[in-house]
């Protein structure tokens, strides 16, 4: 059977009162209801329980069926034009109240006046679209499991131990399916065994229960990916096409046989984006000091690495990392709009290669902590933000606002990325408990400055090399 059943050949937001003349070939069933006058908030509950629990539907109010045996939309004498709001704020509330958990649906009122179909100028049919429920049993607040069946045109409760096996093992396989995506290991040459990087996982439609997404071309993915323009643009400059999506890699000025920064793209918007972390292993303190070279306070954090007794230290630099976050933060703010996602995007961070690794960052505060109470030590080789499957383990990424400030909002999903990286690599982001000490706010900054010593710091390294 079908999840995705769409009675007409257009998006949900572009249905038209005019569309609604197709109905009159459909019949009510599997996917369709209708309903002359919108019923109590039990049974509006129930109807759309039944759908998210089967495979997904339309319930359409101000509809009636034509006969008992021509069960196709046989007139539209719709809802009062001026009982649309709140009709549609009753519906849901009726499913907040009577839905254990809320299953996501949409709706909205298609105003006549429309001739052909007899709809009336002060008259509206209420449209609502119910997809295929991943979270099921979507459970009724009188305690049974609705589903369709069939060509009734009502739900019928559920009892079959079999079919509730499989409504409750829906959520399992979707989130399944992403740890062990998220739980392939990474795939290194033998010279890359021991670098650093952070791995980026990116979901729209978590649950699958969206409409489909844009499809968007090659042409439009190198257009977005390869642009150089404003600030924090990080280029990619080779962009192909695979059967799953588009990698797109950073081959300028690296080593197009290694590992750089990489961008896998599924045709889904699922992303998983590898970012390379500079690690530098010392045989010394004084092997460690040219690689700092360019740093404001390269010279404190030796001090400190030498009072603390640390002889050979293996270092990755975090300097650039808030500063590649926004940069793909913004390619993701612009790939949003050609997939035509306006959601919350779900994202996991794995960092690897960090076991006993010290995280630097040229930045005043960092160097205060590592001062008073320890250099951070990486303990493990590979650190997952934050363990766990179910749904509340991702780092939920809001979706663009209304006032379509892409700027703002890049920035924000750079900087919730950013400070759980950082956290998990036991970096302090001047949170003094004392109170007497910089916050938050102030400390990006210093992260933003030292971002922008870094390229100094590296044109330094490439003339080492």
């Amino acid at each position: 059977m079908r999840t995705d059943y769409n009675p007409f050949s257009k998006d949900f937001d572009d249905v038209s009162a005019d569309d609604l003349s197709i109905l009159s070939s459909v019949a009510e069933g599997w996917y369709v209801e209708y309903k002359r006058e919108v019923p109590n908030a039990g049974a509006v509950a129930k109807s759309i329980t039944a759908f998210a629990n089967t495979y997904g539907g339309w319930v359409f109010y101000g509809v009636t069926e034509k006969s008992k045996d021509d069960a196709v939309a046989g007139a539209f004498p719709g809802i009062a034009k001026d009982e649309a709001d709140a009709v549609l704020q009753r519906t849901r509330q009726s499913v907040a109240n009577h839905c254990q958990p809320s299953p996501y649906f949409r709706s909205k009122a298609l105003f006549g006046p429309v001739e052909t179909i007899g709809l009336a100028e002060d008259r509206c049919v209420i449209m609502i679209q119910v997809p295929w429920g991943p979270e099921a049993p979507y459970i009724h607040k009188d305690g049974r499991i609705y589903r369709r069946v069939g060509d009734g045109s009502e739900p019928k409760s559920e009892n079959d131990r079999f079919i509730l096996d499989q409504l409750w093992s829906r959520s399992s396989k979707i989130t399944q399916g992403y740890a062990d995506w998220i739980g392939r290991e990474l795939e290194t040459s033998e010279a890359e065994e021991n670098s650093a990087y952070a791995r980026l996982f990116l979901i729209a439609d978590f649950w699958r229960d969206h409409d489909t997404i844009n499809a968007v071309s090659l042409q439009k993915v190198r257009e977005i990916m390869s642009d150089g323009n404003g600030s924090y643009a990080i280029p990619f400059d080779n962009i192909y096409q695979t059967s799953g999506g588009f990698i797109c890699r950073q081959t300028a000025d690296n080593d197009p046989e290694m590992l750089g920064l990489t961008w896998k793209l599924g045709h889904n918007f699922h992303s998983e984006i590898v970012i390379p972390l500079s690690k530098f292993r010392s045989n010394s303190l004084d092997d460690l000091e040219p690689w700092l070279n360019g740093y404001h306070h390269k010279d404190r954090f030796l001090k400190i690495c030498k009072e603390q007794r640390y002889k050979n230290p293996t270092v990755v630099d975090l300097n650039l990392l808030l500063h590649a976050l926004l940069g793909l933060t913004r390619i993701q703010v612009a790939l949003a709009k050609e997939f035509g996602w306006k959601d919350s995007i779900f994202a996991k961070i794995e960092i690897s290669g960090v076991w006993r690794t010290i995280p630097f960052f040229d930045a005043p505060h960092v160097l205060d902590e590592y001062e008073r109470h320890g250099i951070a030590l990486g303990q493990r080789n590979k650190v997952l933000l934050h363990p766990g499957k179910e749904q509340g383990s991702f780092i939920e990424l809001s979706g663009p606002e209304d006032n379509d400030d892409s700027e703002r909002d890049r920035v924000i999903m750079a900087t919730s990325l950013f400070v759980n990286i950082a956290i998990a690599m036991g970096v302090p982001l001047g949170i003094d408990p004392d109170g007497d000490g910089s916050d938050v706010k102030d400390s990006i900054g210093d992260f933003l400055n030292a971002g922008v010593r870094t390229i100094e710091v590296q044109k330094n390294r490439s003339r080492l090399s």
